[in-house]
């Protein structure tokens, strides 16, 4: 009997002493498993437009940078930290992107909505801790397909797919002033009678007043 009296009491501080183990041995994997999901990396991405662009642009523009173990990082270039942001010909904007910490990179791959025809001169892109890689492009960007460069040792690796992203829309287009609509010059004035033709169209007057004259006697006579 008394052995069963002392059974339970053992069970429970047997639980006691294991549960904290428990709990000390789950928390590190618990806090792995955060960190690996809140991993970002900031990346800032140089994009150069060519002088042979349009003035200004109103092109929405996406970037996706990979590395050669597939993994990629796409953004919309939206709000450049320094430039105009309008991708303005034979000037720099300046964007920072975050994601996924890639490894090298070594491929940038270009999505183009819109009417305007940007044209990038070349896309540079820095990595903390790491050295910039530089691409080249000089070159008309097709509409609404990713088009870019593939430096990766993989070159089996195919370009994102056509539905990644693209983004939707997030800032309207930047709109440019109409130029001032040109003001036709006003009508010149109408010309001005002169003195002598004021002088002939008073002898005219007095001239047929006498032939009226003239006319009454004959008809009374």
């Amino acid at each position: 009997m008394e052995y069963f009296s002392l059974s339970p009491i053992f069970l429970l501080l047997l639980l006691c002493f294991i549960n904290p183990i428990l709990s000390l041995t789950a928390q590190p994997f618990i806090s792995s498993l955060k960190l690996h999901e809140e991993e970002s990396c900031p990346y800032t991405v140089i994009v150069t437009t060519s002088c042979y662009s349009p003035d200004w642009s109103r092109d929405q523009i996406s970037i996706a940078l990979g590395d050669a173990n597939g993994n990629q990082v796409a953004a919309r270039l939206d709000e450049p930290l320094s430039g105009g942001g309008g991708f303005e010909k034979c000037s720099s904007d300046t964007f920072q992107i975050k994601g996924e910490c890639l490894d090298t990179i070594c491929s940038v791959y270009i999505y183009r909505s819109g009417p305007d025809g940007w044209i990038p001169e070349t896309v540079e892109v820095y990595k903390e801790g790491s050295k910039s890689v530089k691409f080249d492009f000089n070159k008309n960007v097709p509409e609404n397909t990713w088009s870019g460069k593939n430096n990766c040792n993989n070159t089996s690796l195919p370009p994102p797919s056509p539905y990644f992203p693209p983004f939707p829309p997030t800032v309207t287009p930047p709109s440019f002033p109409p130029e001032p609509p040109s003001v036709p010059p006003p009508p010149p004035p109408p010309p001005r009678p002169s003195a002598a033709s004021g002088r002939r169209g008073g002898e005219g007057s007095v001239v047929a007043v006498a032939v009226i004259v003239f006319a009454f006697a004959a008809v009374v006579v």
